[in-house]
């Protein structure tokens, strides 16, 4: 990292797009990708971690480090995304 004391990437901007990022306290790293204008990504991603600890964590036929196959996840996480967008 360019900051001294500084070891993680958390927002990455370009002239086409957002890259931001979350680190959760276990290490887990969210992305999001967005138009350059985008506001509140950073909550965004909390609320995407939230629904993650919701709904992949406490599903006993997950295993960490394995692709997410949990139906209701992807549902949430539609939704969240279709709500943020209709927010604009």
């Amino acid at each position: 990292s360019p900051v001294p004391g500084s070891s993680a990437m958390e927002l990455l901007e370009a002239d086409s797009f957002v890259l931001q990022s979350f680190d959760t306290v276990t290490g887990l790293k969210f992305f999001v990708t967005a138009e350059p204008e985008s506001k509140h990504l950073d909550a965004v991603l909390k609320d995407v971690y939230m629904l993650y600890s919701d709904y992949v964590l406490k599903n006993p036929f997950y295993e960490l480090d394995m692709p997410i196959h949990c139906e209701r996840f992807i549902q949430k996480l539609m939704k969240l995304a279709d709500d943020y967008n209709k927010r604009g």
